[in-house]
């Protein structure tokens, strides 16, 4: 039942261990308020649970990497989803507040082992713009959670209440654990295997960060993604309470600006496929990133900024991204594939680090 590195099969299930952190996060939004009230607290509280997810998310994948590049990205992968899927059954059974941000914190981590462990799965079976297009196209798959979580989530929040929305998200993690046990084979060479001595640990940090382009290469991809979630995390001030749009009409311009990573993603992946260069595609959304950027800020200083004028420069921005993004990530490690895992969580770390700052 392994499923072909080459398949349109194994590009979903790793778009689908890439949709754990956008599932977890916006399925979960519509139920503050009824979370806060059940756990007798208050909506501030929920947010702080969404900030130590983040936590988890940004943290354990720096120990989980190197875990990957020592026993294999499948067993480590395994062990994420479960830690996802309990962590989704045990918010779903929280009689408190301090036990359902435990919960959160622990759904973070598994969440964030899903989306390094498939990154680096790419980067050990494919090379050059094979890798850049799976990783445009899985990409693509992981976009569609933003754009239908905050819906699914009121429907079930509606039908089940609260709690049911994250026993949803249980059910996924277990589902995922069946795919991947019976779907993945090892993507990591056995004689590559990197030890866990913490001498040997530290000399393998030093080496990846020690690396000129991974440096470059990674500050890209993490600077890009500072960028993205600094719109990401104040779109709602910025359309509902600025510029005066409706929730509903909120939710349909944030979907649309979402269509705008999943266009980018297959735009990125067929020019791949058709051999347009890496640097060429990377050279062109840095520089359309940088002129719509500017045009949003001229727009704000000038006071002239509407729905219809930032709506068309948001998706620009995030269809940039996806031409950024995949790229900078497989250049950064493609220098050092002996320790992709490690690699990749430096770049995931950083990145949600930054996007939490921003």
């Amino acid at each position: 039942m392994r499923i072909r590195p080459e398949s349109a099969g194994f590009i979903v299930l790793l778009g689908a261990c890439g949709a754990m952190p956008p599932l977890s996060v916006d399925m979960g939004q519509p139920a503050m308020s009824p979370i806060a009230h059940a756990l007798r607290s208050l909506p501030a509280a929920v947010a702080y649970a969404l900030s130590l997810y983040m936590v988890g998310f940004a943290t354990a994948p720096v120990v989980f990497g190197p875990l990957s590049d020592r026993f294999g990205r499948r067993p480590v992968l395994l062990g994420g989803c479960a830690l996802f899927g309990v962590a989704g059954w045990g918010c779903a059974m929280a009689r408190s507040m301090t036990s359902f941000m435990v919960w959160r914190l622990i759904e973070g981590a598994g969440a964030g082992v899903g989306t390094v462990l498939a990154v680096a799965i790419i980067r050990d079976l494919f090379e050059g713009q094979m890798a850049r297009a799976r990783l445009s196209y899985m990409a693509v798959l992981t976009s569609l959670a933003p754009m239908i979580a905050p819906t699914l989530g009121v429907w079930i929040l509606a039908l089940g209440g609260w709690r049911s929305i994250y026993a949803v998200l249980g059910t996924i993690g277990a589902a995922l654990i069946v795919a991947v046990g019976l779907g993945l084979d090892e993507s990591a060479a056995p004689e590559k295997a990197q030890s866990l001595a913490p001498r040997q640990l530290l000399a393998n940090y030093w080496r990846v960060l020690g690396n000129r382009t991974y440096r470059g290469y990674a500050l890209v991809s993490v600077l890009n993604f500072g960028c993205l979630f600094a719109y990401i995390a104040a779109s709602p001030l910025l359309m509902i309470n600025t510029l005066g749009a409706s929730p509903r009409v909120y939710a349909y311009l944030f979907a649309l600006t979402s269509f705008g990573f999943m266009t980018g993603g297959v735009v990125n992946g067929r020019l791949n496929m058709r051999g347009v260069s890496a640097s060429r595609l990377l050279a062109t959304g840095q520089a359309l990133t940088m002129t719509t950027s500017l045009l949003l800020l001229l727009l704000s200083v000038m006071g002239v900024a509407t729905l219809a004028t930032v709506t068309p420069l948001l998706f620009a921005i995030t269809f940039a991204s996806s031409l950024v993004a995949p790229n900078a990530t497989i250049a950064a490690l493609h220098p050092v594939p002996e320790t992709a895992g490690m690699a990749s969580s430096i770049i995931s770390c950083a990145q949600w680090l930054l996007g939490a700052a921003a």
